[in-house]
């Protein structure tokens, strides 16, 4: 084998060495760059592993304290429809499961597991337990090996090609010219490059004439091109620009048609449309979970006089007023509404009958305590307030059961005379029979 190397000429053995120098030389190289590489995809995968599992939990944080599992269901659906994401499980601070989806297996080649806690003003209210599929990343290895092996074949025939033609001198010289020339062109971008200077009367010439004939023509074009270009970039920027404009002004409508659609344009509170779907959402919840949730109903005594008596401009005053107290006494969990008219509703979310009266007591005082300095005029408010509570003295099923039993407690105020609070889960079964 060695007598035969020894014979191949030279040619054939600046080949042979530079043949397996590349080999060589390029086998290393490709490895310690997909060493790298997967370094790097590795790091970049526990990065966004991070990035995904705070955004989630950070977004999971008023639902989990709130006890909001239909949020936390939908958002655990919103997460299941991407591809990297195999596993979610939400879970209070007791350790309850409030959400999952698919099936953790740490041992699982390809899975990533990233714990986050779920926290609000500094505080821990739930854990996020999140898998990440990196099947995709080890695809993508995989695929970048084969492209690089090819690459590598590539890069070494090219080289060998232009090595063999490297050893004849009226080759390289004017290709030598040649490249130099097409560097400059590469170089100058937008701006005219010079013409090859090469002007023999061999192949060589005749491929440089016509070259920088053709050249010639290109810079022409390019100019017309250019400013053709230039026209259509500043055209598209401005159509661009106004599509951009148009989009925020559509999303700053959405929005504010979206808030007129759940707010009370008297007040400022929500409304009744809204104080129904939160209803439905609550209360099956509540059945279904078997948590404490009370409802209180509010309702001016004779507000219809105050209309007739001060006017209607007036008795939107004193409804602003009387919103406005009552907000104040609101907990930051409740939603308070108004229902219309003169009604105003609120959900105590986690509100025993002990805390509901609490609520109700503070909200009664605050309004009828004095009297009411509107437009002016010193006006005596009374308030007549019926409330409910999960668990109930009678079955719950759905938020109207619900929303019954605090309207009979309300009837039963006005069937009182006014102006009191009264708890359905106090009244007995014949009052309770007759409001009905």
């Amino acid at each position: 084998m060695l007598q035969k190397l020894l014979r191949f000429g030279i040619r054939q053995k600046v080949v042979l060495i530079l043949l397996t120098t590349l080999v060589v030389g390029l086998t290393v190289s490709t490895l310690l760059a997909l060493r790298a590489q997967t370094a790097d995809i590795l790091n970049e995968t526990n990065r966004r592993g991070e990035e995904t599992s705070h955004f989630v939990a950070r977004n999971l944080a008023y639902s989990v304290i709130a006890y909001d599992y239909h949020t936390i269901e939908l958002l655990l659906r919103e997460l299941a429809t991407h591809e990297d994401i195999v596993f979610v499980r939400v879970t209070s601070p007791k350790g309850n499961t409030m959400g999952e989806y698919g099936t953790p297996n740490a041992d699982r080649p390809g899975v990533a597991l990233f714990r986050k806690d779920i926290r609000l003003n500094n505080e821990t209210v739930g854990q996020l337990l999140l898998g990440l599929s990196t099947d995709r990343i080890t695809a993508t290895l995989e695929k970048q090996k084969q492209d690089s092996i090819l690459r590598q074949l590539l890069v070494i025939f090219a080289v060998l090609a232009v090595e063999l033609a490297a050893l004849s001198y009226i080759i390289i010289r004017p290709l030598n010219i040649m490249s130099r020339a097409m560097r400059a062109e590469a170089r100058a971008g937008d701006h005219i490059a010079p013409n090859i200077p090469l002007d023999t009367q061999d192949e060589f010439g005749e491929i440089a004439t016509q070259f920088n004939a053709l050249h010639a023509r290109l810079n022409e074009a390019r100019e017309k091109l250019h400013s053709r270009v230039e026209s259509a970039d500043q055209a598209l920027q401005r159509t661009y620009e106004q599509l951009a404009t148009q989009a925020e002004e559509l999303k700053l409508k959405n929005a504010d048609l979206e808030l007129l659609a759940i707010t009370d344009p008297l007040t400022g509170l929500h409304n009744k449309r809204y104080f129904e779907k939160l209803m439905e959402n609550e209360v099956e919840r509540a059945v279904r979970q078997n948590n404490i949730s009370s409802i209180v109903l509010i309702d001016l005594d004779h507000f219809k006089a105050v209309n007739e008596q001060y006017g209607h401009k007036t008795g939107d005053n004193v409804l602003r007023e009387v919103a406005r107290l009552l907000a104040q006494r609101t907990r930051r969990t409740d939603v308070l509404c108004r229902f219309g008219g003169d009604e105003f509703f609120v959900l105590c979310r986690q509100a025993t009958m002990a805390n509901a009266m609490a609520i109700a007591d503070q909200m009664h005082e605050a309004v009828t305590r004095e009297p009411l300095l509107i437009d002016g005029q010193a006006i005596q408010m009374g308030l007549s307030i019926g409330i409910a509570t999960i668990p109930c003295a009678r079955p719950i099923r759905t938020a109207a059961e619900f929303f019954e039993c605090a309207d009979i407690a309300l009837h039963n105020c006005k069937r009182l005379g006014r102006n009191v609070i009264m708890h359905f889960s106090r009244m007995s079964a014949k009052r309770e029979y007759n409001s009905g």
